[in-house]
This record gives structure tokens, C-alpha cells and sequence, in this order.
């Protein structure tokens, strides 16, 4: 490589090599001045020396420059390749980057479709649960009619079961009652007829309707002829008897029937 080539591609070193000329060229020029030939050929050599001193000087200055722009440029180099290398980390985190974004606003719409899912998914799942909610009171509500409707019926059927069961016991107390009434009425005639003595008008067929009064313990309070026989000595005989016969056969009073025996009346029939 020539020097001007060098100086072409470093402007720097043609500074130098003009400036380190010049400087020759004023050597030189002062050098012709002297009058002595032998002193201007002295200082020729001198300034050819010089020359060629500066020369060399210039080169090693070139090589200097040559050496720094070398160093400049593998500095440069280093740079541009940092700068390369910071560029192409750039472009690979602005892809990262772009990927990453894109990847984030493709999650966001998954993610937003998602939530659109699932709040439909929700707000059927609300729609059918107070559907089912809706059905279950309703059928809750036939099922309480039904119940209250079962629950009247078992009523009236309970109570018409009492009904009949008071209405059987009822009948069941009456006959007993009647019964009662009728046996103690019977113990009662008997016992009366025991003592009862035939009066000398006695004719058969005689017969009387009484009305005796008594107390829980069977004694007689009193004695009436409601339906007189048309024989005073026979209604006497009568009367007699019931109170000889006191105290009559009656049932106790915690039986509940002693009420019907407070006032007896029945016929006194001998014969009967």
C-alpha cells in the first residue's frame, strides 16, 4: 500500500505529512541563503539528512496513525459489533417482546372467553337452579295442600270414627243403663213383693202405679199411688210394702246410674 493510499483512507496522516513538509521546506529555504558555498553545501547535506530524517519520522508517524486507526477501527469494530450484538438482543427481545404480547393478548382473549363462558355457565346454572328452586316450591306447596287435604280428611274420618265409636258407646251405655235400670227395678219390685201382705179386698188382676222417692243409700223418702188400682186397702197394702221393704236394692252412686232411681216408677203387679 502506497503512502497516499494510506493518506487517502486517513486524512489525519495528510495533516502530518504537510505540516512535517512544510517544516522541510522552510529548512531548506534557509539553508540556500548562505553565502558559503561550503556552508550551504554543509547544511545541504544537513537538509538532506533532515529530509530524510523527516522522512522516516513521517513514516513512523504514518505507521503511529496507521497503528491508531488500526486501533480505532478494531475499536470501531468492537463497537459496531457490540452494537451488532446489542441490535440483533434488541430485535430478539422485541420478537421475545412481540411474542410475549401477542401471547399475553391471545391469553387475554382466551381468558376473556373464558369468563364470557363462564358467566353464561353461571347464569344458566342461577337459571336452572331457580327453576328447580320454583319446582320444588311449587311441588312443596301441592305437597302442603295435599298434606292439609289428607290431614282434613283424616280429620273427618277421625272424628266420624269417634262419632260412631260415642254414638256405639253411647248405645252400648243406653242398653247398659236400660239394663241396669230394668235389673234394679226388677230387685227392687221382687223385694217390695216380698214384703207386700194380700189385703182381705185383694181380687186378682189388681194392680197400681207408684212413685217412690229415694236416696243414694236405697231408703225410701216417700211413697205415692199415681194410678190407684180403684182399691184403697189394695194401694195401701202397696205402700205398706214399699216402706217395709226400705232400704231398697239401688246401684252405687259412683256407677253414675243412682239418678235414675231417685224417683222409681213402675206398677206394682202381684201377679206379674
Amino acid at each position: 500500500m502506497t503512502i497516499w493510499k494510506i493518506i487517502k483512507k486517513n486524512p489525519s496522516a495528510l495533516v502530518w505529512a504537510i505540516v512535517i513538509h512544510v517544516l522541510a521546506f522552510i529548512a531548506i529555504g534557509v539553508s540556500f541563503k548562505s553565502s558559503d558555498p561550503k556552508i550551504s553545501e554543509t547544511k545541504q547535506t544537513k537538509v538532506i539528512e533532515a529530509v530524510a530524517i523527516n522522512e522516516s519520522k513521517i513514516q513512523e508517524e504514518i505507521n503511529k496513525l496507521k497503528k491508531a486507526d488500526k486501533r480505532k477501527k478494531k475499536k470501531q469494530k468492537r463497537l459496531q459489533d457490540r452494537a451488532k450484538k446489542a441490535k440483533r438482543d434488541r430485535r430478539k427481545e422485541e420478537k421475545k417482546l412481540r411474542a410475549l404480547k401477542k401471547k399475553q393478548k391471545e391469553q387475554q382473549r382466551i381468558n376473556k372467553k373464558k369468563r364470557v363462558q363462564e358467566k353464561k355457565r353461571i347464569a344458566e346454572f342461577e337459571r336452572k337452579q331457580k327453576e328447580t328452586k320454583e319446582k320444588l316450591n311449587k311441588l312443596e306447596k301441592e305437597r302442603q295442600e295435599k298434606q292439609a287435604e289428607l290431614e282434613r280428611e283424616e280429620k273427618q274420618r277421625q272424628e266420624k270414627i269417634a262419632q260412631i265409636k260415642r254414638a256405639a258407646e253411647q248405645k252400648k251405655r243406653a242398653a247398659y243403663v236400660q239394663s241396669e235400670v230394668s235389673r234394679y227395678k226388677g230387685l227392687i219390685r221382687s223385694q217390695i213383693t216380698r214384703h207386700w201382705i194380700f189385703p182381705a179386698s185383694y181380687q186378682k188382676g189388681m194392680k197400681c202405679k207408684i212413685l217412690v222417692r229415694l236416696i243414694p243409700s236405697g231408703d225410701v223418702v216417700s211413697v205415692r199411688i199415681i194410678q190407684s188400682s180403684g182399691n184403697s186397702a189394695f194401694d195401701r197394702s202397696v205402700e205398706m210394702a214399699v216402706n217395709k221393704a226400705s232400704p231398697l236394692p239401688v246401684p252405687k252412686s259412683d256407677t253414675g246410674l243412682f239418678n235414675h232411681f231417685r224417683e222409681v216408677e213402675f206398677v206394682f203387679d202381684p201377679n206379674a
